[in-house]
């Protein structure tokens, strides 16, 4: 157990630059959550990794009937791989491919215990890296009419499947289904189900911009200052028919 005030031992690793390799590897880890984050959204994608393939822009692609990740090699400067203790008592288990900046371009976490990352990743040299604390948690509060809970309200009133994408420099993932419920909490508008998590920070959307192609309609989440996140939800005009989105 650690204390909450001291830093807990650093069993934070870099693994070798091949994030090919790596991705390959992480098929062997059981149940993984792959996270994609956007400014002020996380999606997260839960099960087995599916095959991964390259693209014909040389993307990196694991992809299934419900979803796929894609991560643009070129864009991974570094990857880590990280079973530290944490001042919550809890332990990390992942692999996290890293832009220059050092910040996640895709994170895939063992749900299945650090056993099966660590048989994942056997044989691979290690260089040792300073412990890194998980990020801070928050309390901003959160209501039911924050602007983006509003598609997903529409969403599990239809019970119609709709289509998430999040995006950022470098990697790309999405998730089809029917939204079963939001829940609002921890900071967060929340999309928590056994396939596909969404955390939406309070307040990092002001308005979504709606584009219809016939019958369908994609929405996409701005800030204040009408710039995009990087996250957007798609489906059939009937799915959002109750969302109450200001035009």
């Amino acid at each position: 157990m650690t204390s909450p005030d001291s830093t807990p031992a650093s069993r934070r690793f870099a693994l070798p630059l091949d994030p090919r390799g790596i991705l390959l590897r992480a098929s062997r880890m059981g149940r993984v959550l792959v996270g994609v984050r956007a400014p002020g959204a996380l999606l997260e994608r839960i099960g087995p990794l599916d095959p991964v393939a390259e693209r014909a822009d040389g993307w990196l692609v694991s992809e299934n009937a419900s979803g796929y990740t894609a991560i643009d090699p070129t864009a991974v400067a570094s990857i880590v791989t990280d079973v530290s203790e944490t001042p919550h008592d809890t332990l990390l288990t992942y692999v996290d491919f890293l832009d220059a900046d050092g910040a996640s371009i895709v994170k895939v976490t063992a749900l299945d215990g650090p056993e099966l990352l660590e048989a994942a990743l056997e044989g691979l040299p290690r260089a040792p890296l300073p412990y890194v604390p998980p990020l801070p948690r928050t309390t901003i509060p959160v209501d039911q009419s924050d602007p983006g809970a509003l598609p997903f309200h529409g969403a599990v009133a239809s019970g119609e499947a709709v289509t998430l994408v999040a995006v950022r420099p470098g990697a790309e993932q999405s998730h089809t289904g029917v939204v079963e419920a939001v829940r609002l909490g921890h900071s967060y508008v929340n999309l928590i189900q056994s396939d596909m998590h969404l955390h939406l920070s309070a307040g990092a959307v002001a308005a979504w911009r709606r584009k219809a192609e016939g019958t369908r309609v994609t929405l996409a989440a701005e800030d204040a200052e009408g710039r995009s996140i990087g996250l957007t939800v798609s489906g059939p005009a009937t799915a959002f028919a109750d969302a109450r989105i200001p035009a």
